[in-house]
């Protein structure tokens, strides 16, 4: 497609979202358009470029509305056949012209219409019934937002964010064999991998407990999957339970050296894995924010959900 094709795209598409109710707006960049109605925001890319597609679409962006923040849907229009998103709403070109077919007829005979796309993130407490999350278990608060405050050694506002991790434990065994040399892969652990930003996470021999979400916080999306997760960290076992051992053998006089790589295999390795919410206290100053680990009473070194852009 042209640049022709995407602007006329763009103009149509902010056509059917306003005939839907949709307050839009033109944007500059990183995306073409947004759409506010309500609790809800639409972020908008009409593009063939494969790289800018997949950092839009693996980019969680959040909006203030209302005083709470929300995590905007998203909707790519591409003449791309190869390209398949993960975390936005796709419309091809006959899905497009539906729309454009269903609100020209909405406009001429006053009829409702709607566009529905894939589950949205539009999960507020400004007047509407919350879906049910779907959380395994959480860590609890034990401090409050004022003792954050003299954590963070600043003076603002506190916002309470459940931050989700994935809680994973393994064990693995078996062993393998070579020239009579034998290796084992008996080990057994556990980690925390922050399902926003990918970083892992440091909670100790905490035991997480089952309990409601705080209705005051901001529930924060995953943005990594269960399966990516676990294809991460099954790579990152296996990587470390890889040994190197060096084999001596010898023929006559002479003494050969080889060394081999004993790597386990999906099978030694038996995974589980939790969702976890981890409260965490945001200090908003004039000037900076600074996050506190609600639980443990810690000051972040790094921003919990970095890499989510705000606009």
């Amino acid at each position: 497609m042209g640049e022709l094709i995407h602007t006329h795209a763009v103009t149509e598409i902010r056509r059917v979202l306003e005939t839907a109710g949709y307050d839009c707006e033109i944007e500059e960049g990183p995306f073409n358009l947004s759409a506010v109605r309500g609790a809800k925001c639409i972020l908008v890319m009409c593009s063939d470029d494969i790289n800018l597609l997949q950092r839009f679409d693996m980019t969680p962006y959040t909006i203030n509305l209302g005083g709470t923040k929300v995590r905007c849907d998203k909707i790519i229009f591409t003449g791309s056949s190869y390209f398949q998103p993960k975390e936005s709403d796709l419309w091809s070109k006959d899905k497009l012209l539906k729309y454009i077919g269903d609100a020209a007829a909405a406009r001429i005979w006053s009829l409702p219409f709607d566009i529905v796309g894939a589950p949205s993130y539009a999960y507020t407490n400004i007047g509407v019934n919350q879906p049910p999350i779907g959380y395994d278990l959480v860590l609890p608060v034990r401090i409050s937002g004022q003792e954050a405050i003299r954590v963070a050694r600043q003076q603002g506002t506190t916002v309470l964010r459940m931050i989700p991790y994935w809680y994973y434990h393994y064990k693995s065994g078996g062993e393998a064999t070579y020239k009579g040399k034998s290796v084992s892969f008996d080990d057994e652990g556990s980690g925390w991998i922050n399902a926003i930003n990918d970083l892992p996470g440091q909670f100790g021999d905490v035991v997480p407990q089952e309990a409601e979400l705080p209705q005051n916080a901001e529930i924060m999306p995953p943005v990594t999957s269960l399966d990516q997760a676990k294809e991460r960290i099954r790579c990152d076992l296996i990587k470390k339970l890889t040994r190197r051992v060096r084999i001596k053998t010898t023929a006559g006089d002479a003494i050969f050296a080889e060394e081999k790589d004993f790597r386990p295999s999906d099978e030694n390795i038996d995974l589980v894995f939790k969702k976890v919410y981890v409260p965490v206290w945001q200090v908003r100053g004039k000037k900076d924010i600074v996050e506190v680990n609600a639980y443990s009473g810690e000051e972040l070194t790094l921003p919990s959900d970095e890499g989510c852009e705000v606009f």
